[in-house]
């Protein structure tokens, strides 16, 4: 697997957890009530990511703009790692670090730091 399908790869896996943590608020929210399905655990449910989608209508219009809310969260969230995604794939223009901005003994010597002569 290459650098970059990693880099796709685990800002994907990023997102997910964000809607998830997303989907779980909005449960939260509305005290986990049955009608929304899910996993329950104890007094709780655990519910898929992106699950909030499906429970706009389940809602009253008074609060159906939490889902929206939701939505457009998560998509912002997506939107963000997309540039991200983006601009890592552009390339950086700055220049090398570590061992590739290292200098060797010759060019050391050649600069004077030393105490020597510059050549």
């Amino acid at each position: 697997m290459t650098a970059s399908i990693r880099r796709v790869a685990t800002l994907l896996l990023v997102w997910l957890a964000a809607v998830f943590a997303i989907t779980e608020l909005t449960g939260w929210l509305f005290a986990w009530p049955p009608v929304f399905g899910g996993l329950r655990v104890g007094p709780i449910a655990l519910y898929g990511p992106g699950q909030f989608l499906g429970w706009r209508g389940l809602l009253a219009p008074g609060h159906r703009w939490i889902v929206d809310g939701a939505t457009v969260v998560s998509g912002l969230c997506a939107l963000a790692l997309g540039a991200r995604v983006v601009l890592d794939l552009r390339g950086t223009r700055r220049p090398g670090f570590g061992a590739g901005r290292w200098a060797d003994r010759a060019a050391v010597r050649r600069s004077g730091l030393l105490g020597g002569e510059r050549r």
